[in-house]
């Protein structure tokens, strides 16, 4: 029987291997098994593992293997991995995820969204026309166009009159008017 490899797959045996064994056990896991590391390992250790981990199991590196399947398990240990790195980095998930370790918890569950970036201004605003205003205003606001500004702003305020997010760019932007003595 002819091996399952094409030729130029040589270089992939171990990790094929690697995903096959890991991939059906991969629940049973802590994240430190799975970045193979000790409980008690500070952050540079931890690095160090997931970075050398990556080394072999980023998706740039096997993208070329013929087997979807073995892709995908490899895209999946590789996913948990980074979700491992991103929790054992973070004090403070780190020491949640830590007491689920005694619950029988293998991942780390967050109950609150975390939040990515400032909030938009915009999203305080509930109705459509007050929205598309404003969303005018803020573009006015940033291009120095003080009167443009002032303009959407009010018009925004008169669909939502009592919204504080449009109040204080108003201001803003009367301010900028003001300044250059219109």
């Amino acid at each position: 029987m002819t091996s399952a490899l094409p030729k130029a797959e040589p270089r992939f045996a171990k990790l094929i291997a690697y995903a096959r064994a890991m991939a059906p056990v991969l629940d049973r896991h802590t994240y430190y098994e799975i970045l193979d590391v000790p409980q008690t390992a500070d952050l540079a250790a931890i690095r160090a593992a997931f970075y050398r981990l990556a080394t072999d199991l980023h998706p740039d590196r096997y993208h070329t293997l013929p087997d979807a399947a073995v892709r995908e398990q490899l895209s999946t240990i590789y996913a948990r991995m980074s979700e491992g790195y991103r929790v054992l980095t973070n004090p403070q998930r780190r020491a949640a995820y830590d007491k689920s370790l005694t619950e029988g918890k293998t991942r780390y569950v967050s109950t609150d969204r975390e939040r990515k970036g400032p909030q938009n201004p915009e999203d305080a605003l509930q109705h459509p026309e007050a929205k598309k205003f404003f969303r005018l205003g803020m573009i006015a606001l940033g291009g120095k166009d003080w009167k443009g500004a002032v303009l959407n702003f009010k018009f925004a305020r008169n669909f939502e009159p009592d919204a504080q997010v449009i109040g204080e760019k108003l201001s803003e932007a009367e301010t900028g008017l003001k300044a250059l003595g219109k």
